[in-house]
């Protein structure tokens, strides 16, 4: 199968659905940040304990009455049972692809290896392959990825702790190893040479999650390809209109 192409311009994209705004990762934030002309969010994925992917963060959440569980240890009734803020509930990868579809690119922050066998089906399913980008921290979920859906595009988290461990460039290799095209550091970690030599390799560099704009225009002047951030529409007077997507 071939691989769709992602829109060359700028990629502003909204974190955990624009988190600033509405409570995070929630259909009310993805409504939100739509309506604010941003056409790619950042999402996070978990398995529920019955194997439902959901959009969301932390690997506990507050049940009330009951304290912290993990989200692998609830079903998704259970899950979809607890107000995630203003009244919102925690949504499942279907119902985000049915209420929003192709009117976003889809970046999965993918948290459980696991996930990877039952999200690649949904996003065949729904046939939004050319619109998402499986991205991790987890290399084992990367290489899964690549072997059971290479034409879904990749990407390498890696974040401020180990980000000041390793050398960005031995990141970057190992996304060219993994066949990724996106390269997602964080940007307090983030150091020119790093942008030039994924460059080098093809990779596009999205940094996160830039809020203020002094450090949206450093990330700019090292050239990378877009930003994650809560308030992407804030930023987004940074950038030219003709390379916004």
């Amino acid at each position: 199968m071939q691989k769709m192409e992602p829109p060359d311009q700028f990629h502003l994209i909204a974190h955990r659905g624009g988190l600033y705004y509405r409570p995070q990762n929630s259909m009310a934030a993805f409504e939100f940040i739509l309506n604010r002309g941003i056409e790619w969010i950042e999402t996070d994925i978990r398995l529920s304990s019955d194997g439902v992917p959901v959009l969301f963060h932390d690997e506990r959440i507050h049940v009330p009455g009951a304290g912290l569980h993990q989200v692998r240890e609830l079903s998704c009734s259970e899950l979809q049972s607890i107000d995630i803020g203003g009244g919102e509930l925690l949504p499942t990868l279907g119902e985000l692809f049915d209420r929003f579809s192709d009117r976003f690119y889809y970046d999965f922050d993918i948290k459980d290896p696991d996930a990877v066998d039952v999200v690649v089906p949904i996003i065949r399913r729904y046939e939004l392959a050319e619109r998402s980008v499986l991205s991790s921290f987890i290399p084992d979920a990367l290489q899964r990825a690549l072997e059971i859906a290479p034409e879904i595009h990749r990407g390498l988290l890696l974040d401020n702790l180990t980000g000041r461990l390793v050398d960005g460039r031995h990141a970057v290799n190992a996304a060219r190893l993994l066949e990724c095209e996106y390269f997602l550091p964080h940007h307090r970690i983030l150091k020119p040479e790093w942008v030039e030599t994924a460059g080098s390799e093809g990779l596009k560099v999205i940094a996160w999650t830039v809020n203020q704009l002094a450090d949206a225009q450093r990330m700019l002047n090292m050239g990378v390809d877009g930003l994650i951030s809560d308030r992407p529409d804030y930023l987004r007077g940074l950038v030219k209109e003709d390379r916004v997507a």
